[in-house]
């Protein structure tokens, strides 16, 4: 089976060892994805808890669309969270967002994030169509 990875410019892909998505046949496994400015180095809208959600999930949408699938394509996410007490302006992001088609999901709380600004990471599986 033929492996196609996306990268984004998050300065951590390289020195941890990871890229964005994998497509292995229909499946798509997309990274925790980090609420990142479009130069991957600085975090967007920091102390925003609905903006940092929103921002992952379009970040894992464009990911998606490079690998031939959309955010109907999902079927799955995990939202990683540093204050679960935030929860319904991290779910008012996510809701909105999939509103249409609504995939599982899990929302935890984590210690930390790999920068203090980050309030949320979200990974994602999808499904593409063959």
């Amino acid at each position: 089976m033929e492996l196609e990875r996306v990268f984004s410019k998050a300065r951590w892909e390289p020195v941890v060892g990871y890229c964005r998505a994998v497509r292995a046949g229909q499946h798509i496994y997309v990274t925790g994805t980090a609420p990142v400015d479009e130069s991957g180095e600085r975090v967007h809208a920091p102390g925003d808890a609905y903006a940092q959600a929103r921002r992952c999930l379009e970040l894992i949408e464009r990911a998606l669309g490079k690998l031939g699938a959309d955010r109907t394509r999902i079927v799955r996410t995990r939202m990683f969270v540093t204050d679960i007490s935030r929860w319904q302006e991290f779910g008012r992001a996510h809701g909105e967002f999939f509103s249409a088609c609504p995939p599982a999901t899990t929302m935890v709380e984590v210690k930390a994030l790999i920068d203090p600004a980050m309030l949320i990471e979200i990974e994602a599986d999808a499904v593409a169509v063959s």
